[in-house]
């Protein structure tokens, strides 16, 4: 008796920790999918944060907003874009064109 209750407490061990390492490879494997794709949406306040629509900031409770292409970036900080005449949050400095985008000046 003392052996069928080793064994099955052996094999619902063997089950739980299957499923819990499943679960955790399907999370990891999910987060690198999401990594790989550009983000659409924004925080408007936090442009770090990102996601899909609908979703709201962590930080201010605002919803993202869709991302425009971006024509200037920050040099030092190019995940920072927005428009001519921008400067950038984090380090301060004027936005910059991003490479290879056209830009007349007049």
């Amino acid at each position: 008796m003392k052996t069928f209750i080793s064994v099955l407490i052996i094999a619902l061990l063997s089950v739980t920790l299957a499923r819990a390492s499943f679960a955790n490879e399907r999370e990891h494997h999910h987060g690198q999918q999401q990594a790989a794709v550009t983000a659409e949406y924004a925080c408007p306040m936090h442009p770090e944060v990102t996601g899909n629509k609908g979703d709201s900031c962590p930080k201010c409770g605002m919803f993202l907003e869709k991302q425009q292409q971006a024509g200037y970036h920050c040099p030092m900080h190019p995940e920072v874009t927005g428009k001519k005449g921008d400067s950038c949050p984090k380090c301060g400095m004027n936005l910059e064109p991003v490479a290879g985008q056209k830009h007349h000046h007049h």
